[in-house]
């Protein structure tokens, strides 16, 4: 095998994005046969059943034919109870991010979104040269859009994110607080974009919604990685009114989308009841690893969560011991020490009672001082 020897690189010898250099790229790169409780996916035994026996049904034209994204859409627009002029389909909830950003934050320079977020905003800020205005929530502050509406006023017309329910705390804001957020922006001239990846996992979540879409200058961003086990079908969905779907139509991303995820979608919509059990059942693990973990780990707190996780603060070498423990059992968290408004704590996704089960058990298990 021919040793291989460092070539130039790149951007010595051809125009680059300068600030794309600055970028990690870190992949999806962990352990095969890990418990991943970090990404939050639908790793609920019964939805991995359903999916296992759609893709034994599918026809060989969703491989070998080129897709026609019209029914998927109608699917989705029925789903949201919305016109399908009104949805625009996208391969994940990360182009769509994409798609919002070189389309409307670009163009404006500037993007209001809450400390800490989902990466993709501050990836997409680097990748296009606009401004990031980043909102610190307060240490443990209770679901609040006053913080970020002022933000957005302070300065000039902006694209405003608003993550319902939040994707590191799972706090839910109140329909009031939407519906203000989308009424300051608008006589601001502000575009609100509102990220619903884990809103099927709220207590009546759609109702927060309500009277959103009648706005000219409110976005939805959708993805169903999380509510309906398509993390690796890559399918999601921007919902807004017809004006600004034409718009962002000229992106195409739907072009983009594969004829199997695209039919995987389709039957999932189709068919319900199967995802309805396994959120209730997500929902019940959420109060399961809440409790157990309070009572397990002396100190811990785990904040009031509306996702499909649950995040604790403690403190930090506490935090830290616990995580590595849980990867050393082969469980993947997220550890959120130094993130804005935490001093320590940490993010554990509850997929099913049995995951729950195994993380508590490893809990149980530690010794004394890492509980101290």
């Amino acid at each position: 095998m021919t040793a291989r020897t460092p070539g130039r690189s790149l951007r010595d010898w051809f125009p680059t994005a300068a600030a794309a250099w600055d970028l990690e790229h870190r992949g999806r790169n962990h352990v095969a046969g890990q418990l991943n409780l970090k990404s939050c996916e639908l790793l609920h035994p019964a939805v991995a059943r359903w999916h296992a026996d759609q893709l034994g049904r599918l026809a060989p034209a969703t491989v070998v034919e080129y897709p026609l994204t019209g029914p998927a859409r109608d699917a989705v627009a029925a789903h949201f109870g919305q016109d399908p002029a009104r949805v625009l389909l996208s391969p994940g909830s990360d182009h769509a991010i994409r798609l919002v950003c070189e389309a409307l934050a670009a163009p404006a320079g500037r993007l209001v979104v809450a400390r800490p977020h989902f990466d993709s905003w501050s990836q997409c800020a680097v990748r296009l040269g606009f401004r990031l205005d980043g909102v610190d929530m307060p240490h443990r502050s209770p679901a609040a859009v006053a913080p970020l509406t002022e933000r957005l006023l302070s300065g000039p017309p902006a694209v405003l994110v608003l993550t319902q329910p939040d994707s590191i705390t799972g706090q839910l804001l109140g329909r009031e607080q939407l519906a203000e957020a989308a009424a300051a922006a608008r006589r601001h001239g502000s575009v609100v974009v509102v990220d619903t990846c884990y809103l099927a996992y709220a207590d009546d979540g759609e109702a927060t919604l309500q009277g959103l879409e009648t706005w000219d200058n409110v976005l939805r961003i959708n993805s169903f990685s999380k509510s309906h086990g398509l993390a690796g079908a890559r399918i999601g969905a921007v919902l807004a009114q017809e004006s600004v779907i034409d718009y962002l139509a000229r992106w195409a991303p739907d072009s983009m989308l594969a004829h199997v995820s695209l039919a995987l979608l389709e039957r999932a919509l189709a068919e319900p009841e199967v995802f309805r059990t396994a959120r209730a059942e997500v929902r019940t693990a959420r109060a399961e690893l809440a409790h157990r973990t309070e009572r397990l780990l002396p100190g811990w707190s785990a904040r009031a969560t509306q996702a499909n996780f649950v995040a604790f603060d403690a403190e930090p070498d506490d935090a830290a011991r616990v995580h590595q423990a849980l990867l050393a059992d082969g469980i993947r968290t997220r550890l959120l020490n130094g993130e804005p408004g935490f001093s320590g704590g940490l993010r554990v996704a509850t997929p099913s009672l049995d995951a729950v089960r195994r993380v508590t058990g490893v809990l149980a298990g530690l010794p004394t001082p890492a509980r101290s």
